[in-house]
Parts: C-alpha cells; sequence; structure tokens
C-alpha cells in the first residue's frame, strides 16, 4: 500500500491523462517528481518538482530512479493511439515495451535502496488488448482472453505480461490496469470525442463551416472521465491487490453517435456530418465495455462524473481554446 509518506514518480505527466494524475496526487498530499521527455515542465505542472528524462535511455532512467528514489511509480508514458499506430508499429512498440522495461530493470537495482524498502509500480494498460468482441460477450472481465488487433494494443498487452513477470521473478510490487476509453479537458484532437468537440465549438464560432467529418460513428465504447480514471489509479496504489490486473471503466456503452448527437444538439443551426475515409481505422473494434466489479470491490472507488458532464465539460474547453484564438488573430 502507497501512503502520503512515499516519494511518487509519474511518468509521462505532460501527456493528458498524466497532468490530472499529477494534480489529483498533489491534491491529495503525495510528494510528486513528474517527468516526461520534453525538457521543460508544461505550465500545468508549475509548483511540482519536474525532471526531464529520455525513457528509451537505460542511463537516463537510472539517474532519475537513483536521484528521486521513489516508493511508487505511476508509469503512464506511451504512445497511446491505436490508430496511429498503424502508421508507426516499430515506434508504438519500442516506446511502450522498451521504456517499460528501463524503467522496471531501474526499479529492481533499486528496491533495495529506496527509503523504507517499499516500492509499487501501476503500469496503465488499455482495454485494446482485448480485441474484437461480440456484443453478446460485454461486458469484458479481466479474465477475458485478450486477443490485440493493432500495433498499440500489442504494445500494451505485452507491457502488462512483463511488468507481471518481474514481480514473479524479482518481487517487484505491481498493478496493472486496463483502462477503457477515458476523455475530458485537455485531451487532443487526435482522439474522437474532442475532435467532434472542436469541430462543434469552431461551428458554433462561426470559424468553421457547420460540416462535422467523423470516422465510424457506429463504434460503442465504454467512456469514462480523466477525473474519474486519475481517482482511480491513486485509489489502486493505495488499495489495490499486487500482480493484479484491474478493468478501469464505467460499465457502460456510449455509441459514437449518440455523443456526437448529445455534444451537437446546442450548435446553432443545421450541422451536416459527412464520413472521412482518412478516420477509418485498418481493424476496428465494434464493441467494448467493461466490469469494473474488481476496481470497485478493491478501493471502493465508483465514478463520480456522468456521461452529460464528461461531454458538456469537454466542449466548453474547446470553446474556452478556439474562441480566444479568433480574437488574439483579429488583433495582429
Amino acid at each position: 500500500m502507497i501512503d502520503s509518506a512515499v516519494r511518487v514518480l509519474v511518468t509521462g505527466a505532460g501527456g493528458f491523462v498524466g497532468r490530472h494524475l499529477v494534480s489529483e496526487l498533489v491534491s491529495a498530499g503525495l510528494t510528486v517528481c513528474a517527468t516526461d521527455i520534453l525538457d521543460e515542465a508544461p505550465e500545468a505542472l508549475s509548483g511540482v518538482e519536474y525532471r526531464p528524462c529520455d525513457l528509451l535511455d537505460p542511463r537516463h532512467v537510472e539517474a532519475l530512479m537513483d536521484e528521486w528514489r521513489p516508493g511508487a511509480v505511476y508509469h503512464l508514458a506511451a504512445r497511446s493511439s491505436a490508430a496511429q499506430s498503424f502508421e508507426d508499429p516499430a515506434g508504438t512498440i519500442q516506446t511502450n515495451l522498451f521504456g517499460t522495461l528501463n524503467i522496471l530493470e531501474a526499479a529492481r537495482r533499486n528496491i533495495k535502496r529506496s527509503p523504507d524498502g517499499r516500492f509499487r509500480i501501476l503500469a496503465v494498460g488499455s482495454s485494446e488488448e482485448y480485441g474484437r468482441r461480440s456484443p453478446e460477450e460485454m461486458p469484458l472481465t479481466e479474465d477475458s482472453r485478450i486477443e490485440p488487433v493493432s500495433p498499440y494494443a500489442v504494445s500494451k498487452a505485452a507491457q502488462g505480461m512483463l511488468v507481471l513477470q518481474y514481480r514473479r521473478s524479482y518481487g517487484i510490487d505491481c498493478i496493472v490496469t486496463r483502462s477503457f476509453s477515458h476523455t475530458g479537458p485537455g485531451q487532443s484532437e487526435r482522439f474522437v470525442l474532442p475532435a467532434f468537440a472542436r469541430q462543434c465549438a469552431e461551428i458554433a464560432a462561426g470559424l468553421k463551416n457547420p460540416v462535422l467529418r467523423v470516422g465510424n460513428l457506429e463504434v460503442v465504447r465504454d467512456f469514462l472521465d480523466v477525473r474519474d480514471v486519475v481517482r482511480a489509479y491513486r485509489l489502486l496504489m493505495e488499495k489495490g491487490r499486487g500482480g493484479t490486473i484491474y478493468n478501469v471503466c464505467s460499465g457502460h456503452g456510449l455509441a459514437l453517435d449518440d455523443a456526437l448527437r448529445r455534444l451537437t444538439k446546442d450548435v446553432p443551426g443545421t450541422v451536416s456530418v459527412e464520413t472521412d475515409p482518412g478516420l477509418l481505422r485498418p481493424a476496428d473494434v465494434p464493441v467494448m465495455i467493461g466490469d469494473s466489479s474488481r476496481l470497485k470491490r478493491d478501493t471502493g472507488w465508483e465514478p463520480e462524473i456522468g456521461v452529460d458532464r464528461m461531454l458538456a465539460d469537454l466542449i466548453s474547453y474547446w470553446e474556452r481554446v478556439v474562441v480566444p484564438s479568433t480574437a488574439d488573430d483579429s488583433n495582429r
């Protein structure tokens, strides 16, 4: 178990989920060191210790672990897009698997030097590992078989197996998640719901013709708000069982066409929808809904932010992003 006296390292802290996680951990009173490949800390990480680190360089990782001596590592750093992994499978697998290997190797060498001998790592995996499933198989539990259909999913499945192997071989305490889809303020428009929300905000602000470009709207996903996700990660490190895989999910499906309908309902005028072939994946998973019973039972976690608030906060974020940029341009 991890308590407030433990020094915590967050990898990928400059990313979407990482920034929210750092905020969650600091609010809980933890001493946090944030790390990312960026030379300087993003503005969102101001006020916490920050160390740049290339996780693909084992010397950098060893030096960081030796300097910070964490008792806990939240390992979020990854290439996180399944769609983009088809364009660069080698880079995806190298980053997601070998970055994790370097963390584990540094932990193995440094674990005996931690102040109280305690060390725990949370490795964030993905529901994409489960692959194609029929609606009749939903919701998926942690015991459901995995059949990844993208290089990203393969990298995450391998990551989880590697982390658990280090537990069996070296006794490293670990938690592995299979995190289902999540979104929220600050997520890149490379992902589906922020892409919808940004287009809606631009149309409402008169910056874009009232045409939404979309991919496959028949997909159904189990979405959580990122703020519920990072709270789950914190609780797993505090209360989760070592060597255990946990689904992090809502247990409910949201069809993308329904999400799009909710996002466009307050956009003035008539909005048309066009399918963009460039947004279609070579292989896609039509339905993905998880069972979070294990997470709830072991930690007491429950989601607090529903779909409507999640989408409202997402579109509000993009309204704040796109509207000020217009005012800035008009004054040049």
